[in-house]
């Protein structure tokens, strides 16, 4: 898909959100089990089907596995595997034993570690319009939480002081995974990167799952095996984005999924938003926009 109209960096804006999107359905997938299906179960099907899913699509396009397995970046790819698994875990167990609004709101910070560790580790530069533009999306996603109450699964989730350090654990991990992901998707066809991450994840988490699998409807788990595929799209969306622009520049345009998990809440689970969820909605929108029209640094 390519958009012949658009600059790079607009597509690659779009690409993100396209992502973002795509992750708060996946996000929506623990609600709509009604928290009878672990979370880490749930992580484990998104990577086996994830899997799955790339393998076929290596197969139709006569892309042999073995060839796509290839290659001296393992290491990294393990890494990379080990980022998303963790920090998967981290979030959804630090979700799980305090507010989900002010667990919503420590996750937000990943896009501050992804700007961070762009400037360090990639030597990229960030100019005064970009961090004003990120500002504003951190604002209005953080506007759209407060706007919205979260109950803990765990009545005693309140008291569990580590919660919040894992929430801050997974938001730093999962920036890390967006730098490797910039990293290797220099190298790397996009099929690589995804049996990689998907089979590494795979192996980690069936591992736990010979003791920790919770017998599930057959319905049920067919269609927990639709995450795969849309997390598949999901990453490849990220994957498309990175390859265009600067981990720094898109990291503010993560913070639409708050917006956009405002939305699928309103229409699935028949939550209304607010004024506030508007509100906070427009301070995205409005950093994005300016995002696109400022200048890469020199």
């Amino acid at each position: 898909m390519s958009f012949p109209h658009l600059d790079s960096k607009a597509v690659a804006a779009l690409w993100v959100l396209g992502a973002a999107f795509a992750f708060s359905l996946l996000y929506a997938s623990g609600k709509l089990t009604g928290g009878l299906v672990p979370a880490i179960q749930i992580i484990f099907i998104r990577y086996a089907s994830g899997f799955v899913t790339v393998s076929g699509l290596a197969l139709a396009q006569r892309k042999p596995l073995r060839v796509l397995l290839a290659g001296g970046r393992r290491h990294l790819h393990l890494l990379r595997a080990c980022c998303g698994v963790g920090g998967g875990v981290c979030s959804i167990w630090g979700a799980t034993y305090m507010p989900l609004a002010d667990a919503s709101a420590l996750a937000l910070l990943q896009g501050v570690f992804t700007m961070g560790l762009a400037v360090v580790l990639l030597r990229e530069r960030v100019v005064l319009l970009q961090s004003v533009a990120a500002a504003l999306c951190v604002l209005g996603a953080l506007v759209i939480v407060r706007g919205n109450t979260g109950v803990a699964v765990d009545p005693e989730a309140l008291s569990n002081h580590w919660a919040p350090l894992a929430m801050l654990a997974g938001a730093f991990l999962t920036a890390c995974e967006v730098i490797l992901i910039k990293v290797l998707s220099k190298h790397e066809s996009m099929l690589s990167l995804l049996l990689h991450v998907n089979g590494f994840a795979a192996l980690m988490l069936g591992c736990a799952m010979l003791v920790l699998w919770v017998p599930v409807e057959p319905v049920t788990l067919a269609l927990l095996c639709l995450i795969g595929p849309l997390a598949i799209f999901g990453q490849m969306c990220n994957v498309k984005a990175y390859r265009i622009a600067d981990a720094a520049w898109l990291a503010p345009f993560t913070y639409a999924s708050v917006a956009f998990a405002a939305l699928i809440g309103w229409i699935v689970f028949g939550t209304l938003p607010g004024l506030t969820a508007w509100l906070g909605t427009a301070l995205i929108v409005a950093g994005g926009l300016l995002l696109i029209r400022s200048k890469p640094p020199a």
